[in-house]
């Protein structure tokens, strides 16, 4: 159905060229056969022909507004092109009616060409939804070649035969394009479904690389190179850039005490916890090792880094999940580490690293189940208020 909708379109897009040329060759008509033909009836039959010329123009417009997309809406579009083009073939068929054998012979000339160059207008405009094709044409060759028929003059019989192959040409080659074309359309549509696929699969493989597998945080690649630009950036700024190292106390006892799967789980939701505290856009919750998390925080000063530090604990204090084989308390505890810094270099971001990664260090070594931040140690004994040592 993709196809068809794509040709339904394709005649609306290219219908009022075709139309507008057809009308100015109505009138041109009209003035060829004005001293040959009853003016009365003349004027009728351009009459009717420009009314549905307008008619159908405003099915374009209309359709451009509306531009549908369903099925059954594109279907009912393709219907009312294909009947108004049958009526304008009726139309111009009608024409035929007006000619007489005793014209002038280059009179009767004007008359066919004008029959083949409308049919051969209408090929490319209508091919590509093929039974507008015949729809229009069909009725004006077939009356010419009826009335030439019908003719007894010498070469007559001739030309009607002529004419009778030229329409099955047209026919057949019309055939042989809407195919052509049906099947690069078909193509294109795949190509598009593939790339899209592609471009899919690329982002998943992208996600894949980017990302922790059980926790779905960001990782360990991901987060130094956020690290680095970020790093960079506050750099060009001179703001504050903070880092948090957050380690799980106890956890080697958690495993050998519930098992690894109930670990898994528990990592996850602690992975859940910080990425709810990650909450610009800006800013990064990963998993960089087994038990070890990060939250990097862009123009964020250590005052403020600290107040994420506390609440993260708290949070962990109230979610209470047991851990009996804990040192530190009855549930699951964390230790971080805070560096903050207004970069002074570019690319030194490892300076951050290593200051978060000491002072995670000093918070075990403290007891854990609290925070440490550069030049001043703040301890908090969930669900116990902040508390400085």
């Amino acid at each position: 159905m993709q196809v068809r909708a794509e040709q339904i379109r394709m005649l609306y897009e290219q219908g009022p060229t075709i139309q507008l040329l057809g009308l100015l060759t109505g009138l041109i008509a009209v003035g060829v056969f004005w001293d040959l033909v009853d003016h009365d009836m003349l004027l009728l039959w351009l009459g009717a022909h420009v009314s549905l010329t307008l008619l159908r123009l405003g099915f374009n417009a209309w359709f451009t507004r509306q531009d549908p997309t369903g099925v059954a809406a594109l279907k009912g579009w393709g219907d009312l092109y294909v009947a108004s083009t049958f009526i304008s073939g009726l139309i111009w068929g009608s024409l035929s009616l007006f000619y007489d054998p005793t014209w002038p012979a280059s009179y009767q000339i004007i008359l066919i060409v004008i029959y083949t160059g409308i049919t051969a207008g209408s090929f490319n405009t209508h091919t590509p939804y093929f039974i507008a094709f015949p729809a229009f044409y069909l009725p004006p060759a077939s009356w010419l070649t009826f009335t030439l028929f019908q003719q007894q003059g010498e070469g007559y019989q001739a030309l009607t035969a002529l004419f009778a192959i030229y329409i099955v040409l047209m026919y057949l080659s019309a055939l042989r394009y809407h195919r052509s074309l049906t099947r690069a359309l078909e193509v294109r549509f795949d190509n598009e479904r593939l790339a899209d696929e592609l471009s899919s699969s690329n982002q998943r493989l992208s996600s894949l690389a980017d990302t922790d597998e059980l926790t779905g945080l960001y990782n360990r690649r991901s987060m130094f190179n956020c690290l680095r630009n970020e790093w960079n950036r506050h750099f060009r700024s001179r703001t504050m850039l903070s880092l948090l190292y957050i380690d799980l106390d106890c956890f080697k006892q958690y495993n050998d005490t519930y098992g690894h799967e109930a670990g898994d789980q528990c990592l996850i939701r602690i992975a859940k916890l910080l990425h709810n505290h990650a909450l610009r856009s800006s800013d990064m919750a990963a998993r960089f090792g087994g038990e070890e998390f990060a939250l990097i925080l862009p123009e964020t000063g250590k005052q403020d880094a600290e107040r994420i530090a506390a609440s993260i604990i708290n949070d962990l204090a109230h979610l209470h999940i047991p851990h009996t084989g804990s040192t530190v308390t009855d549930h699951v505890t964390v230790s971080i580490g805070i560096a903050s810094m207004s970069p002074d270099e570019p690319d030194n971001d490892s300076v951050l690293r290593e200051a978060a990664d000491q002072m995670l260090y000093q918070a075990k070594h403290a007891g854990r189940n609290r925070f440490v931040s550069a030049a001043d140690t703040h301890t908090q004994n969930a669900p116990t208020p902040l508390a400085a040592a």
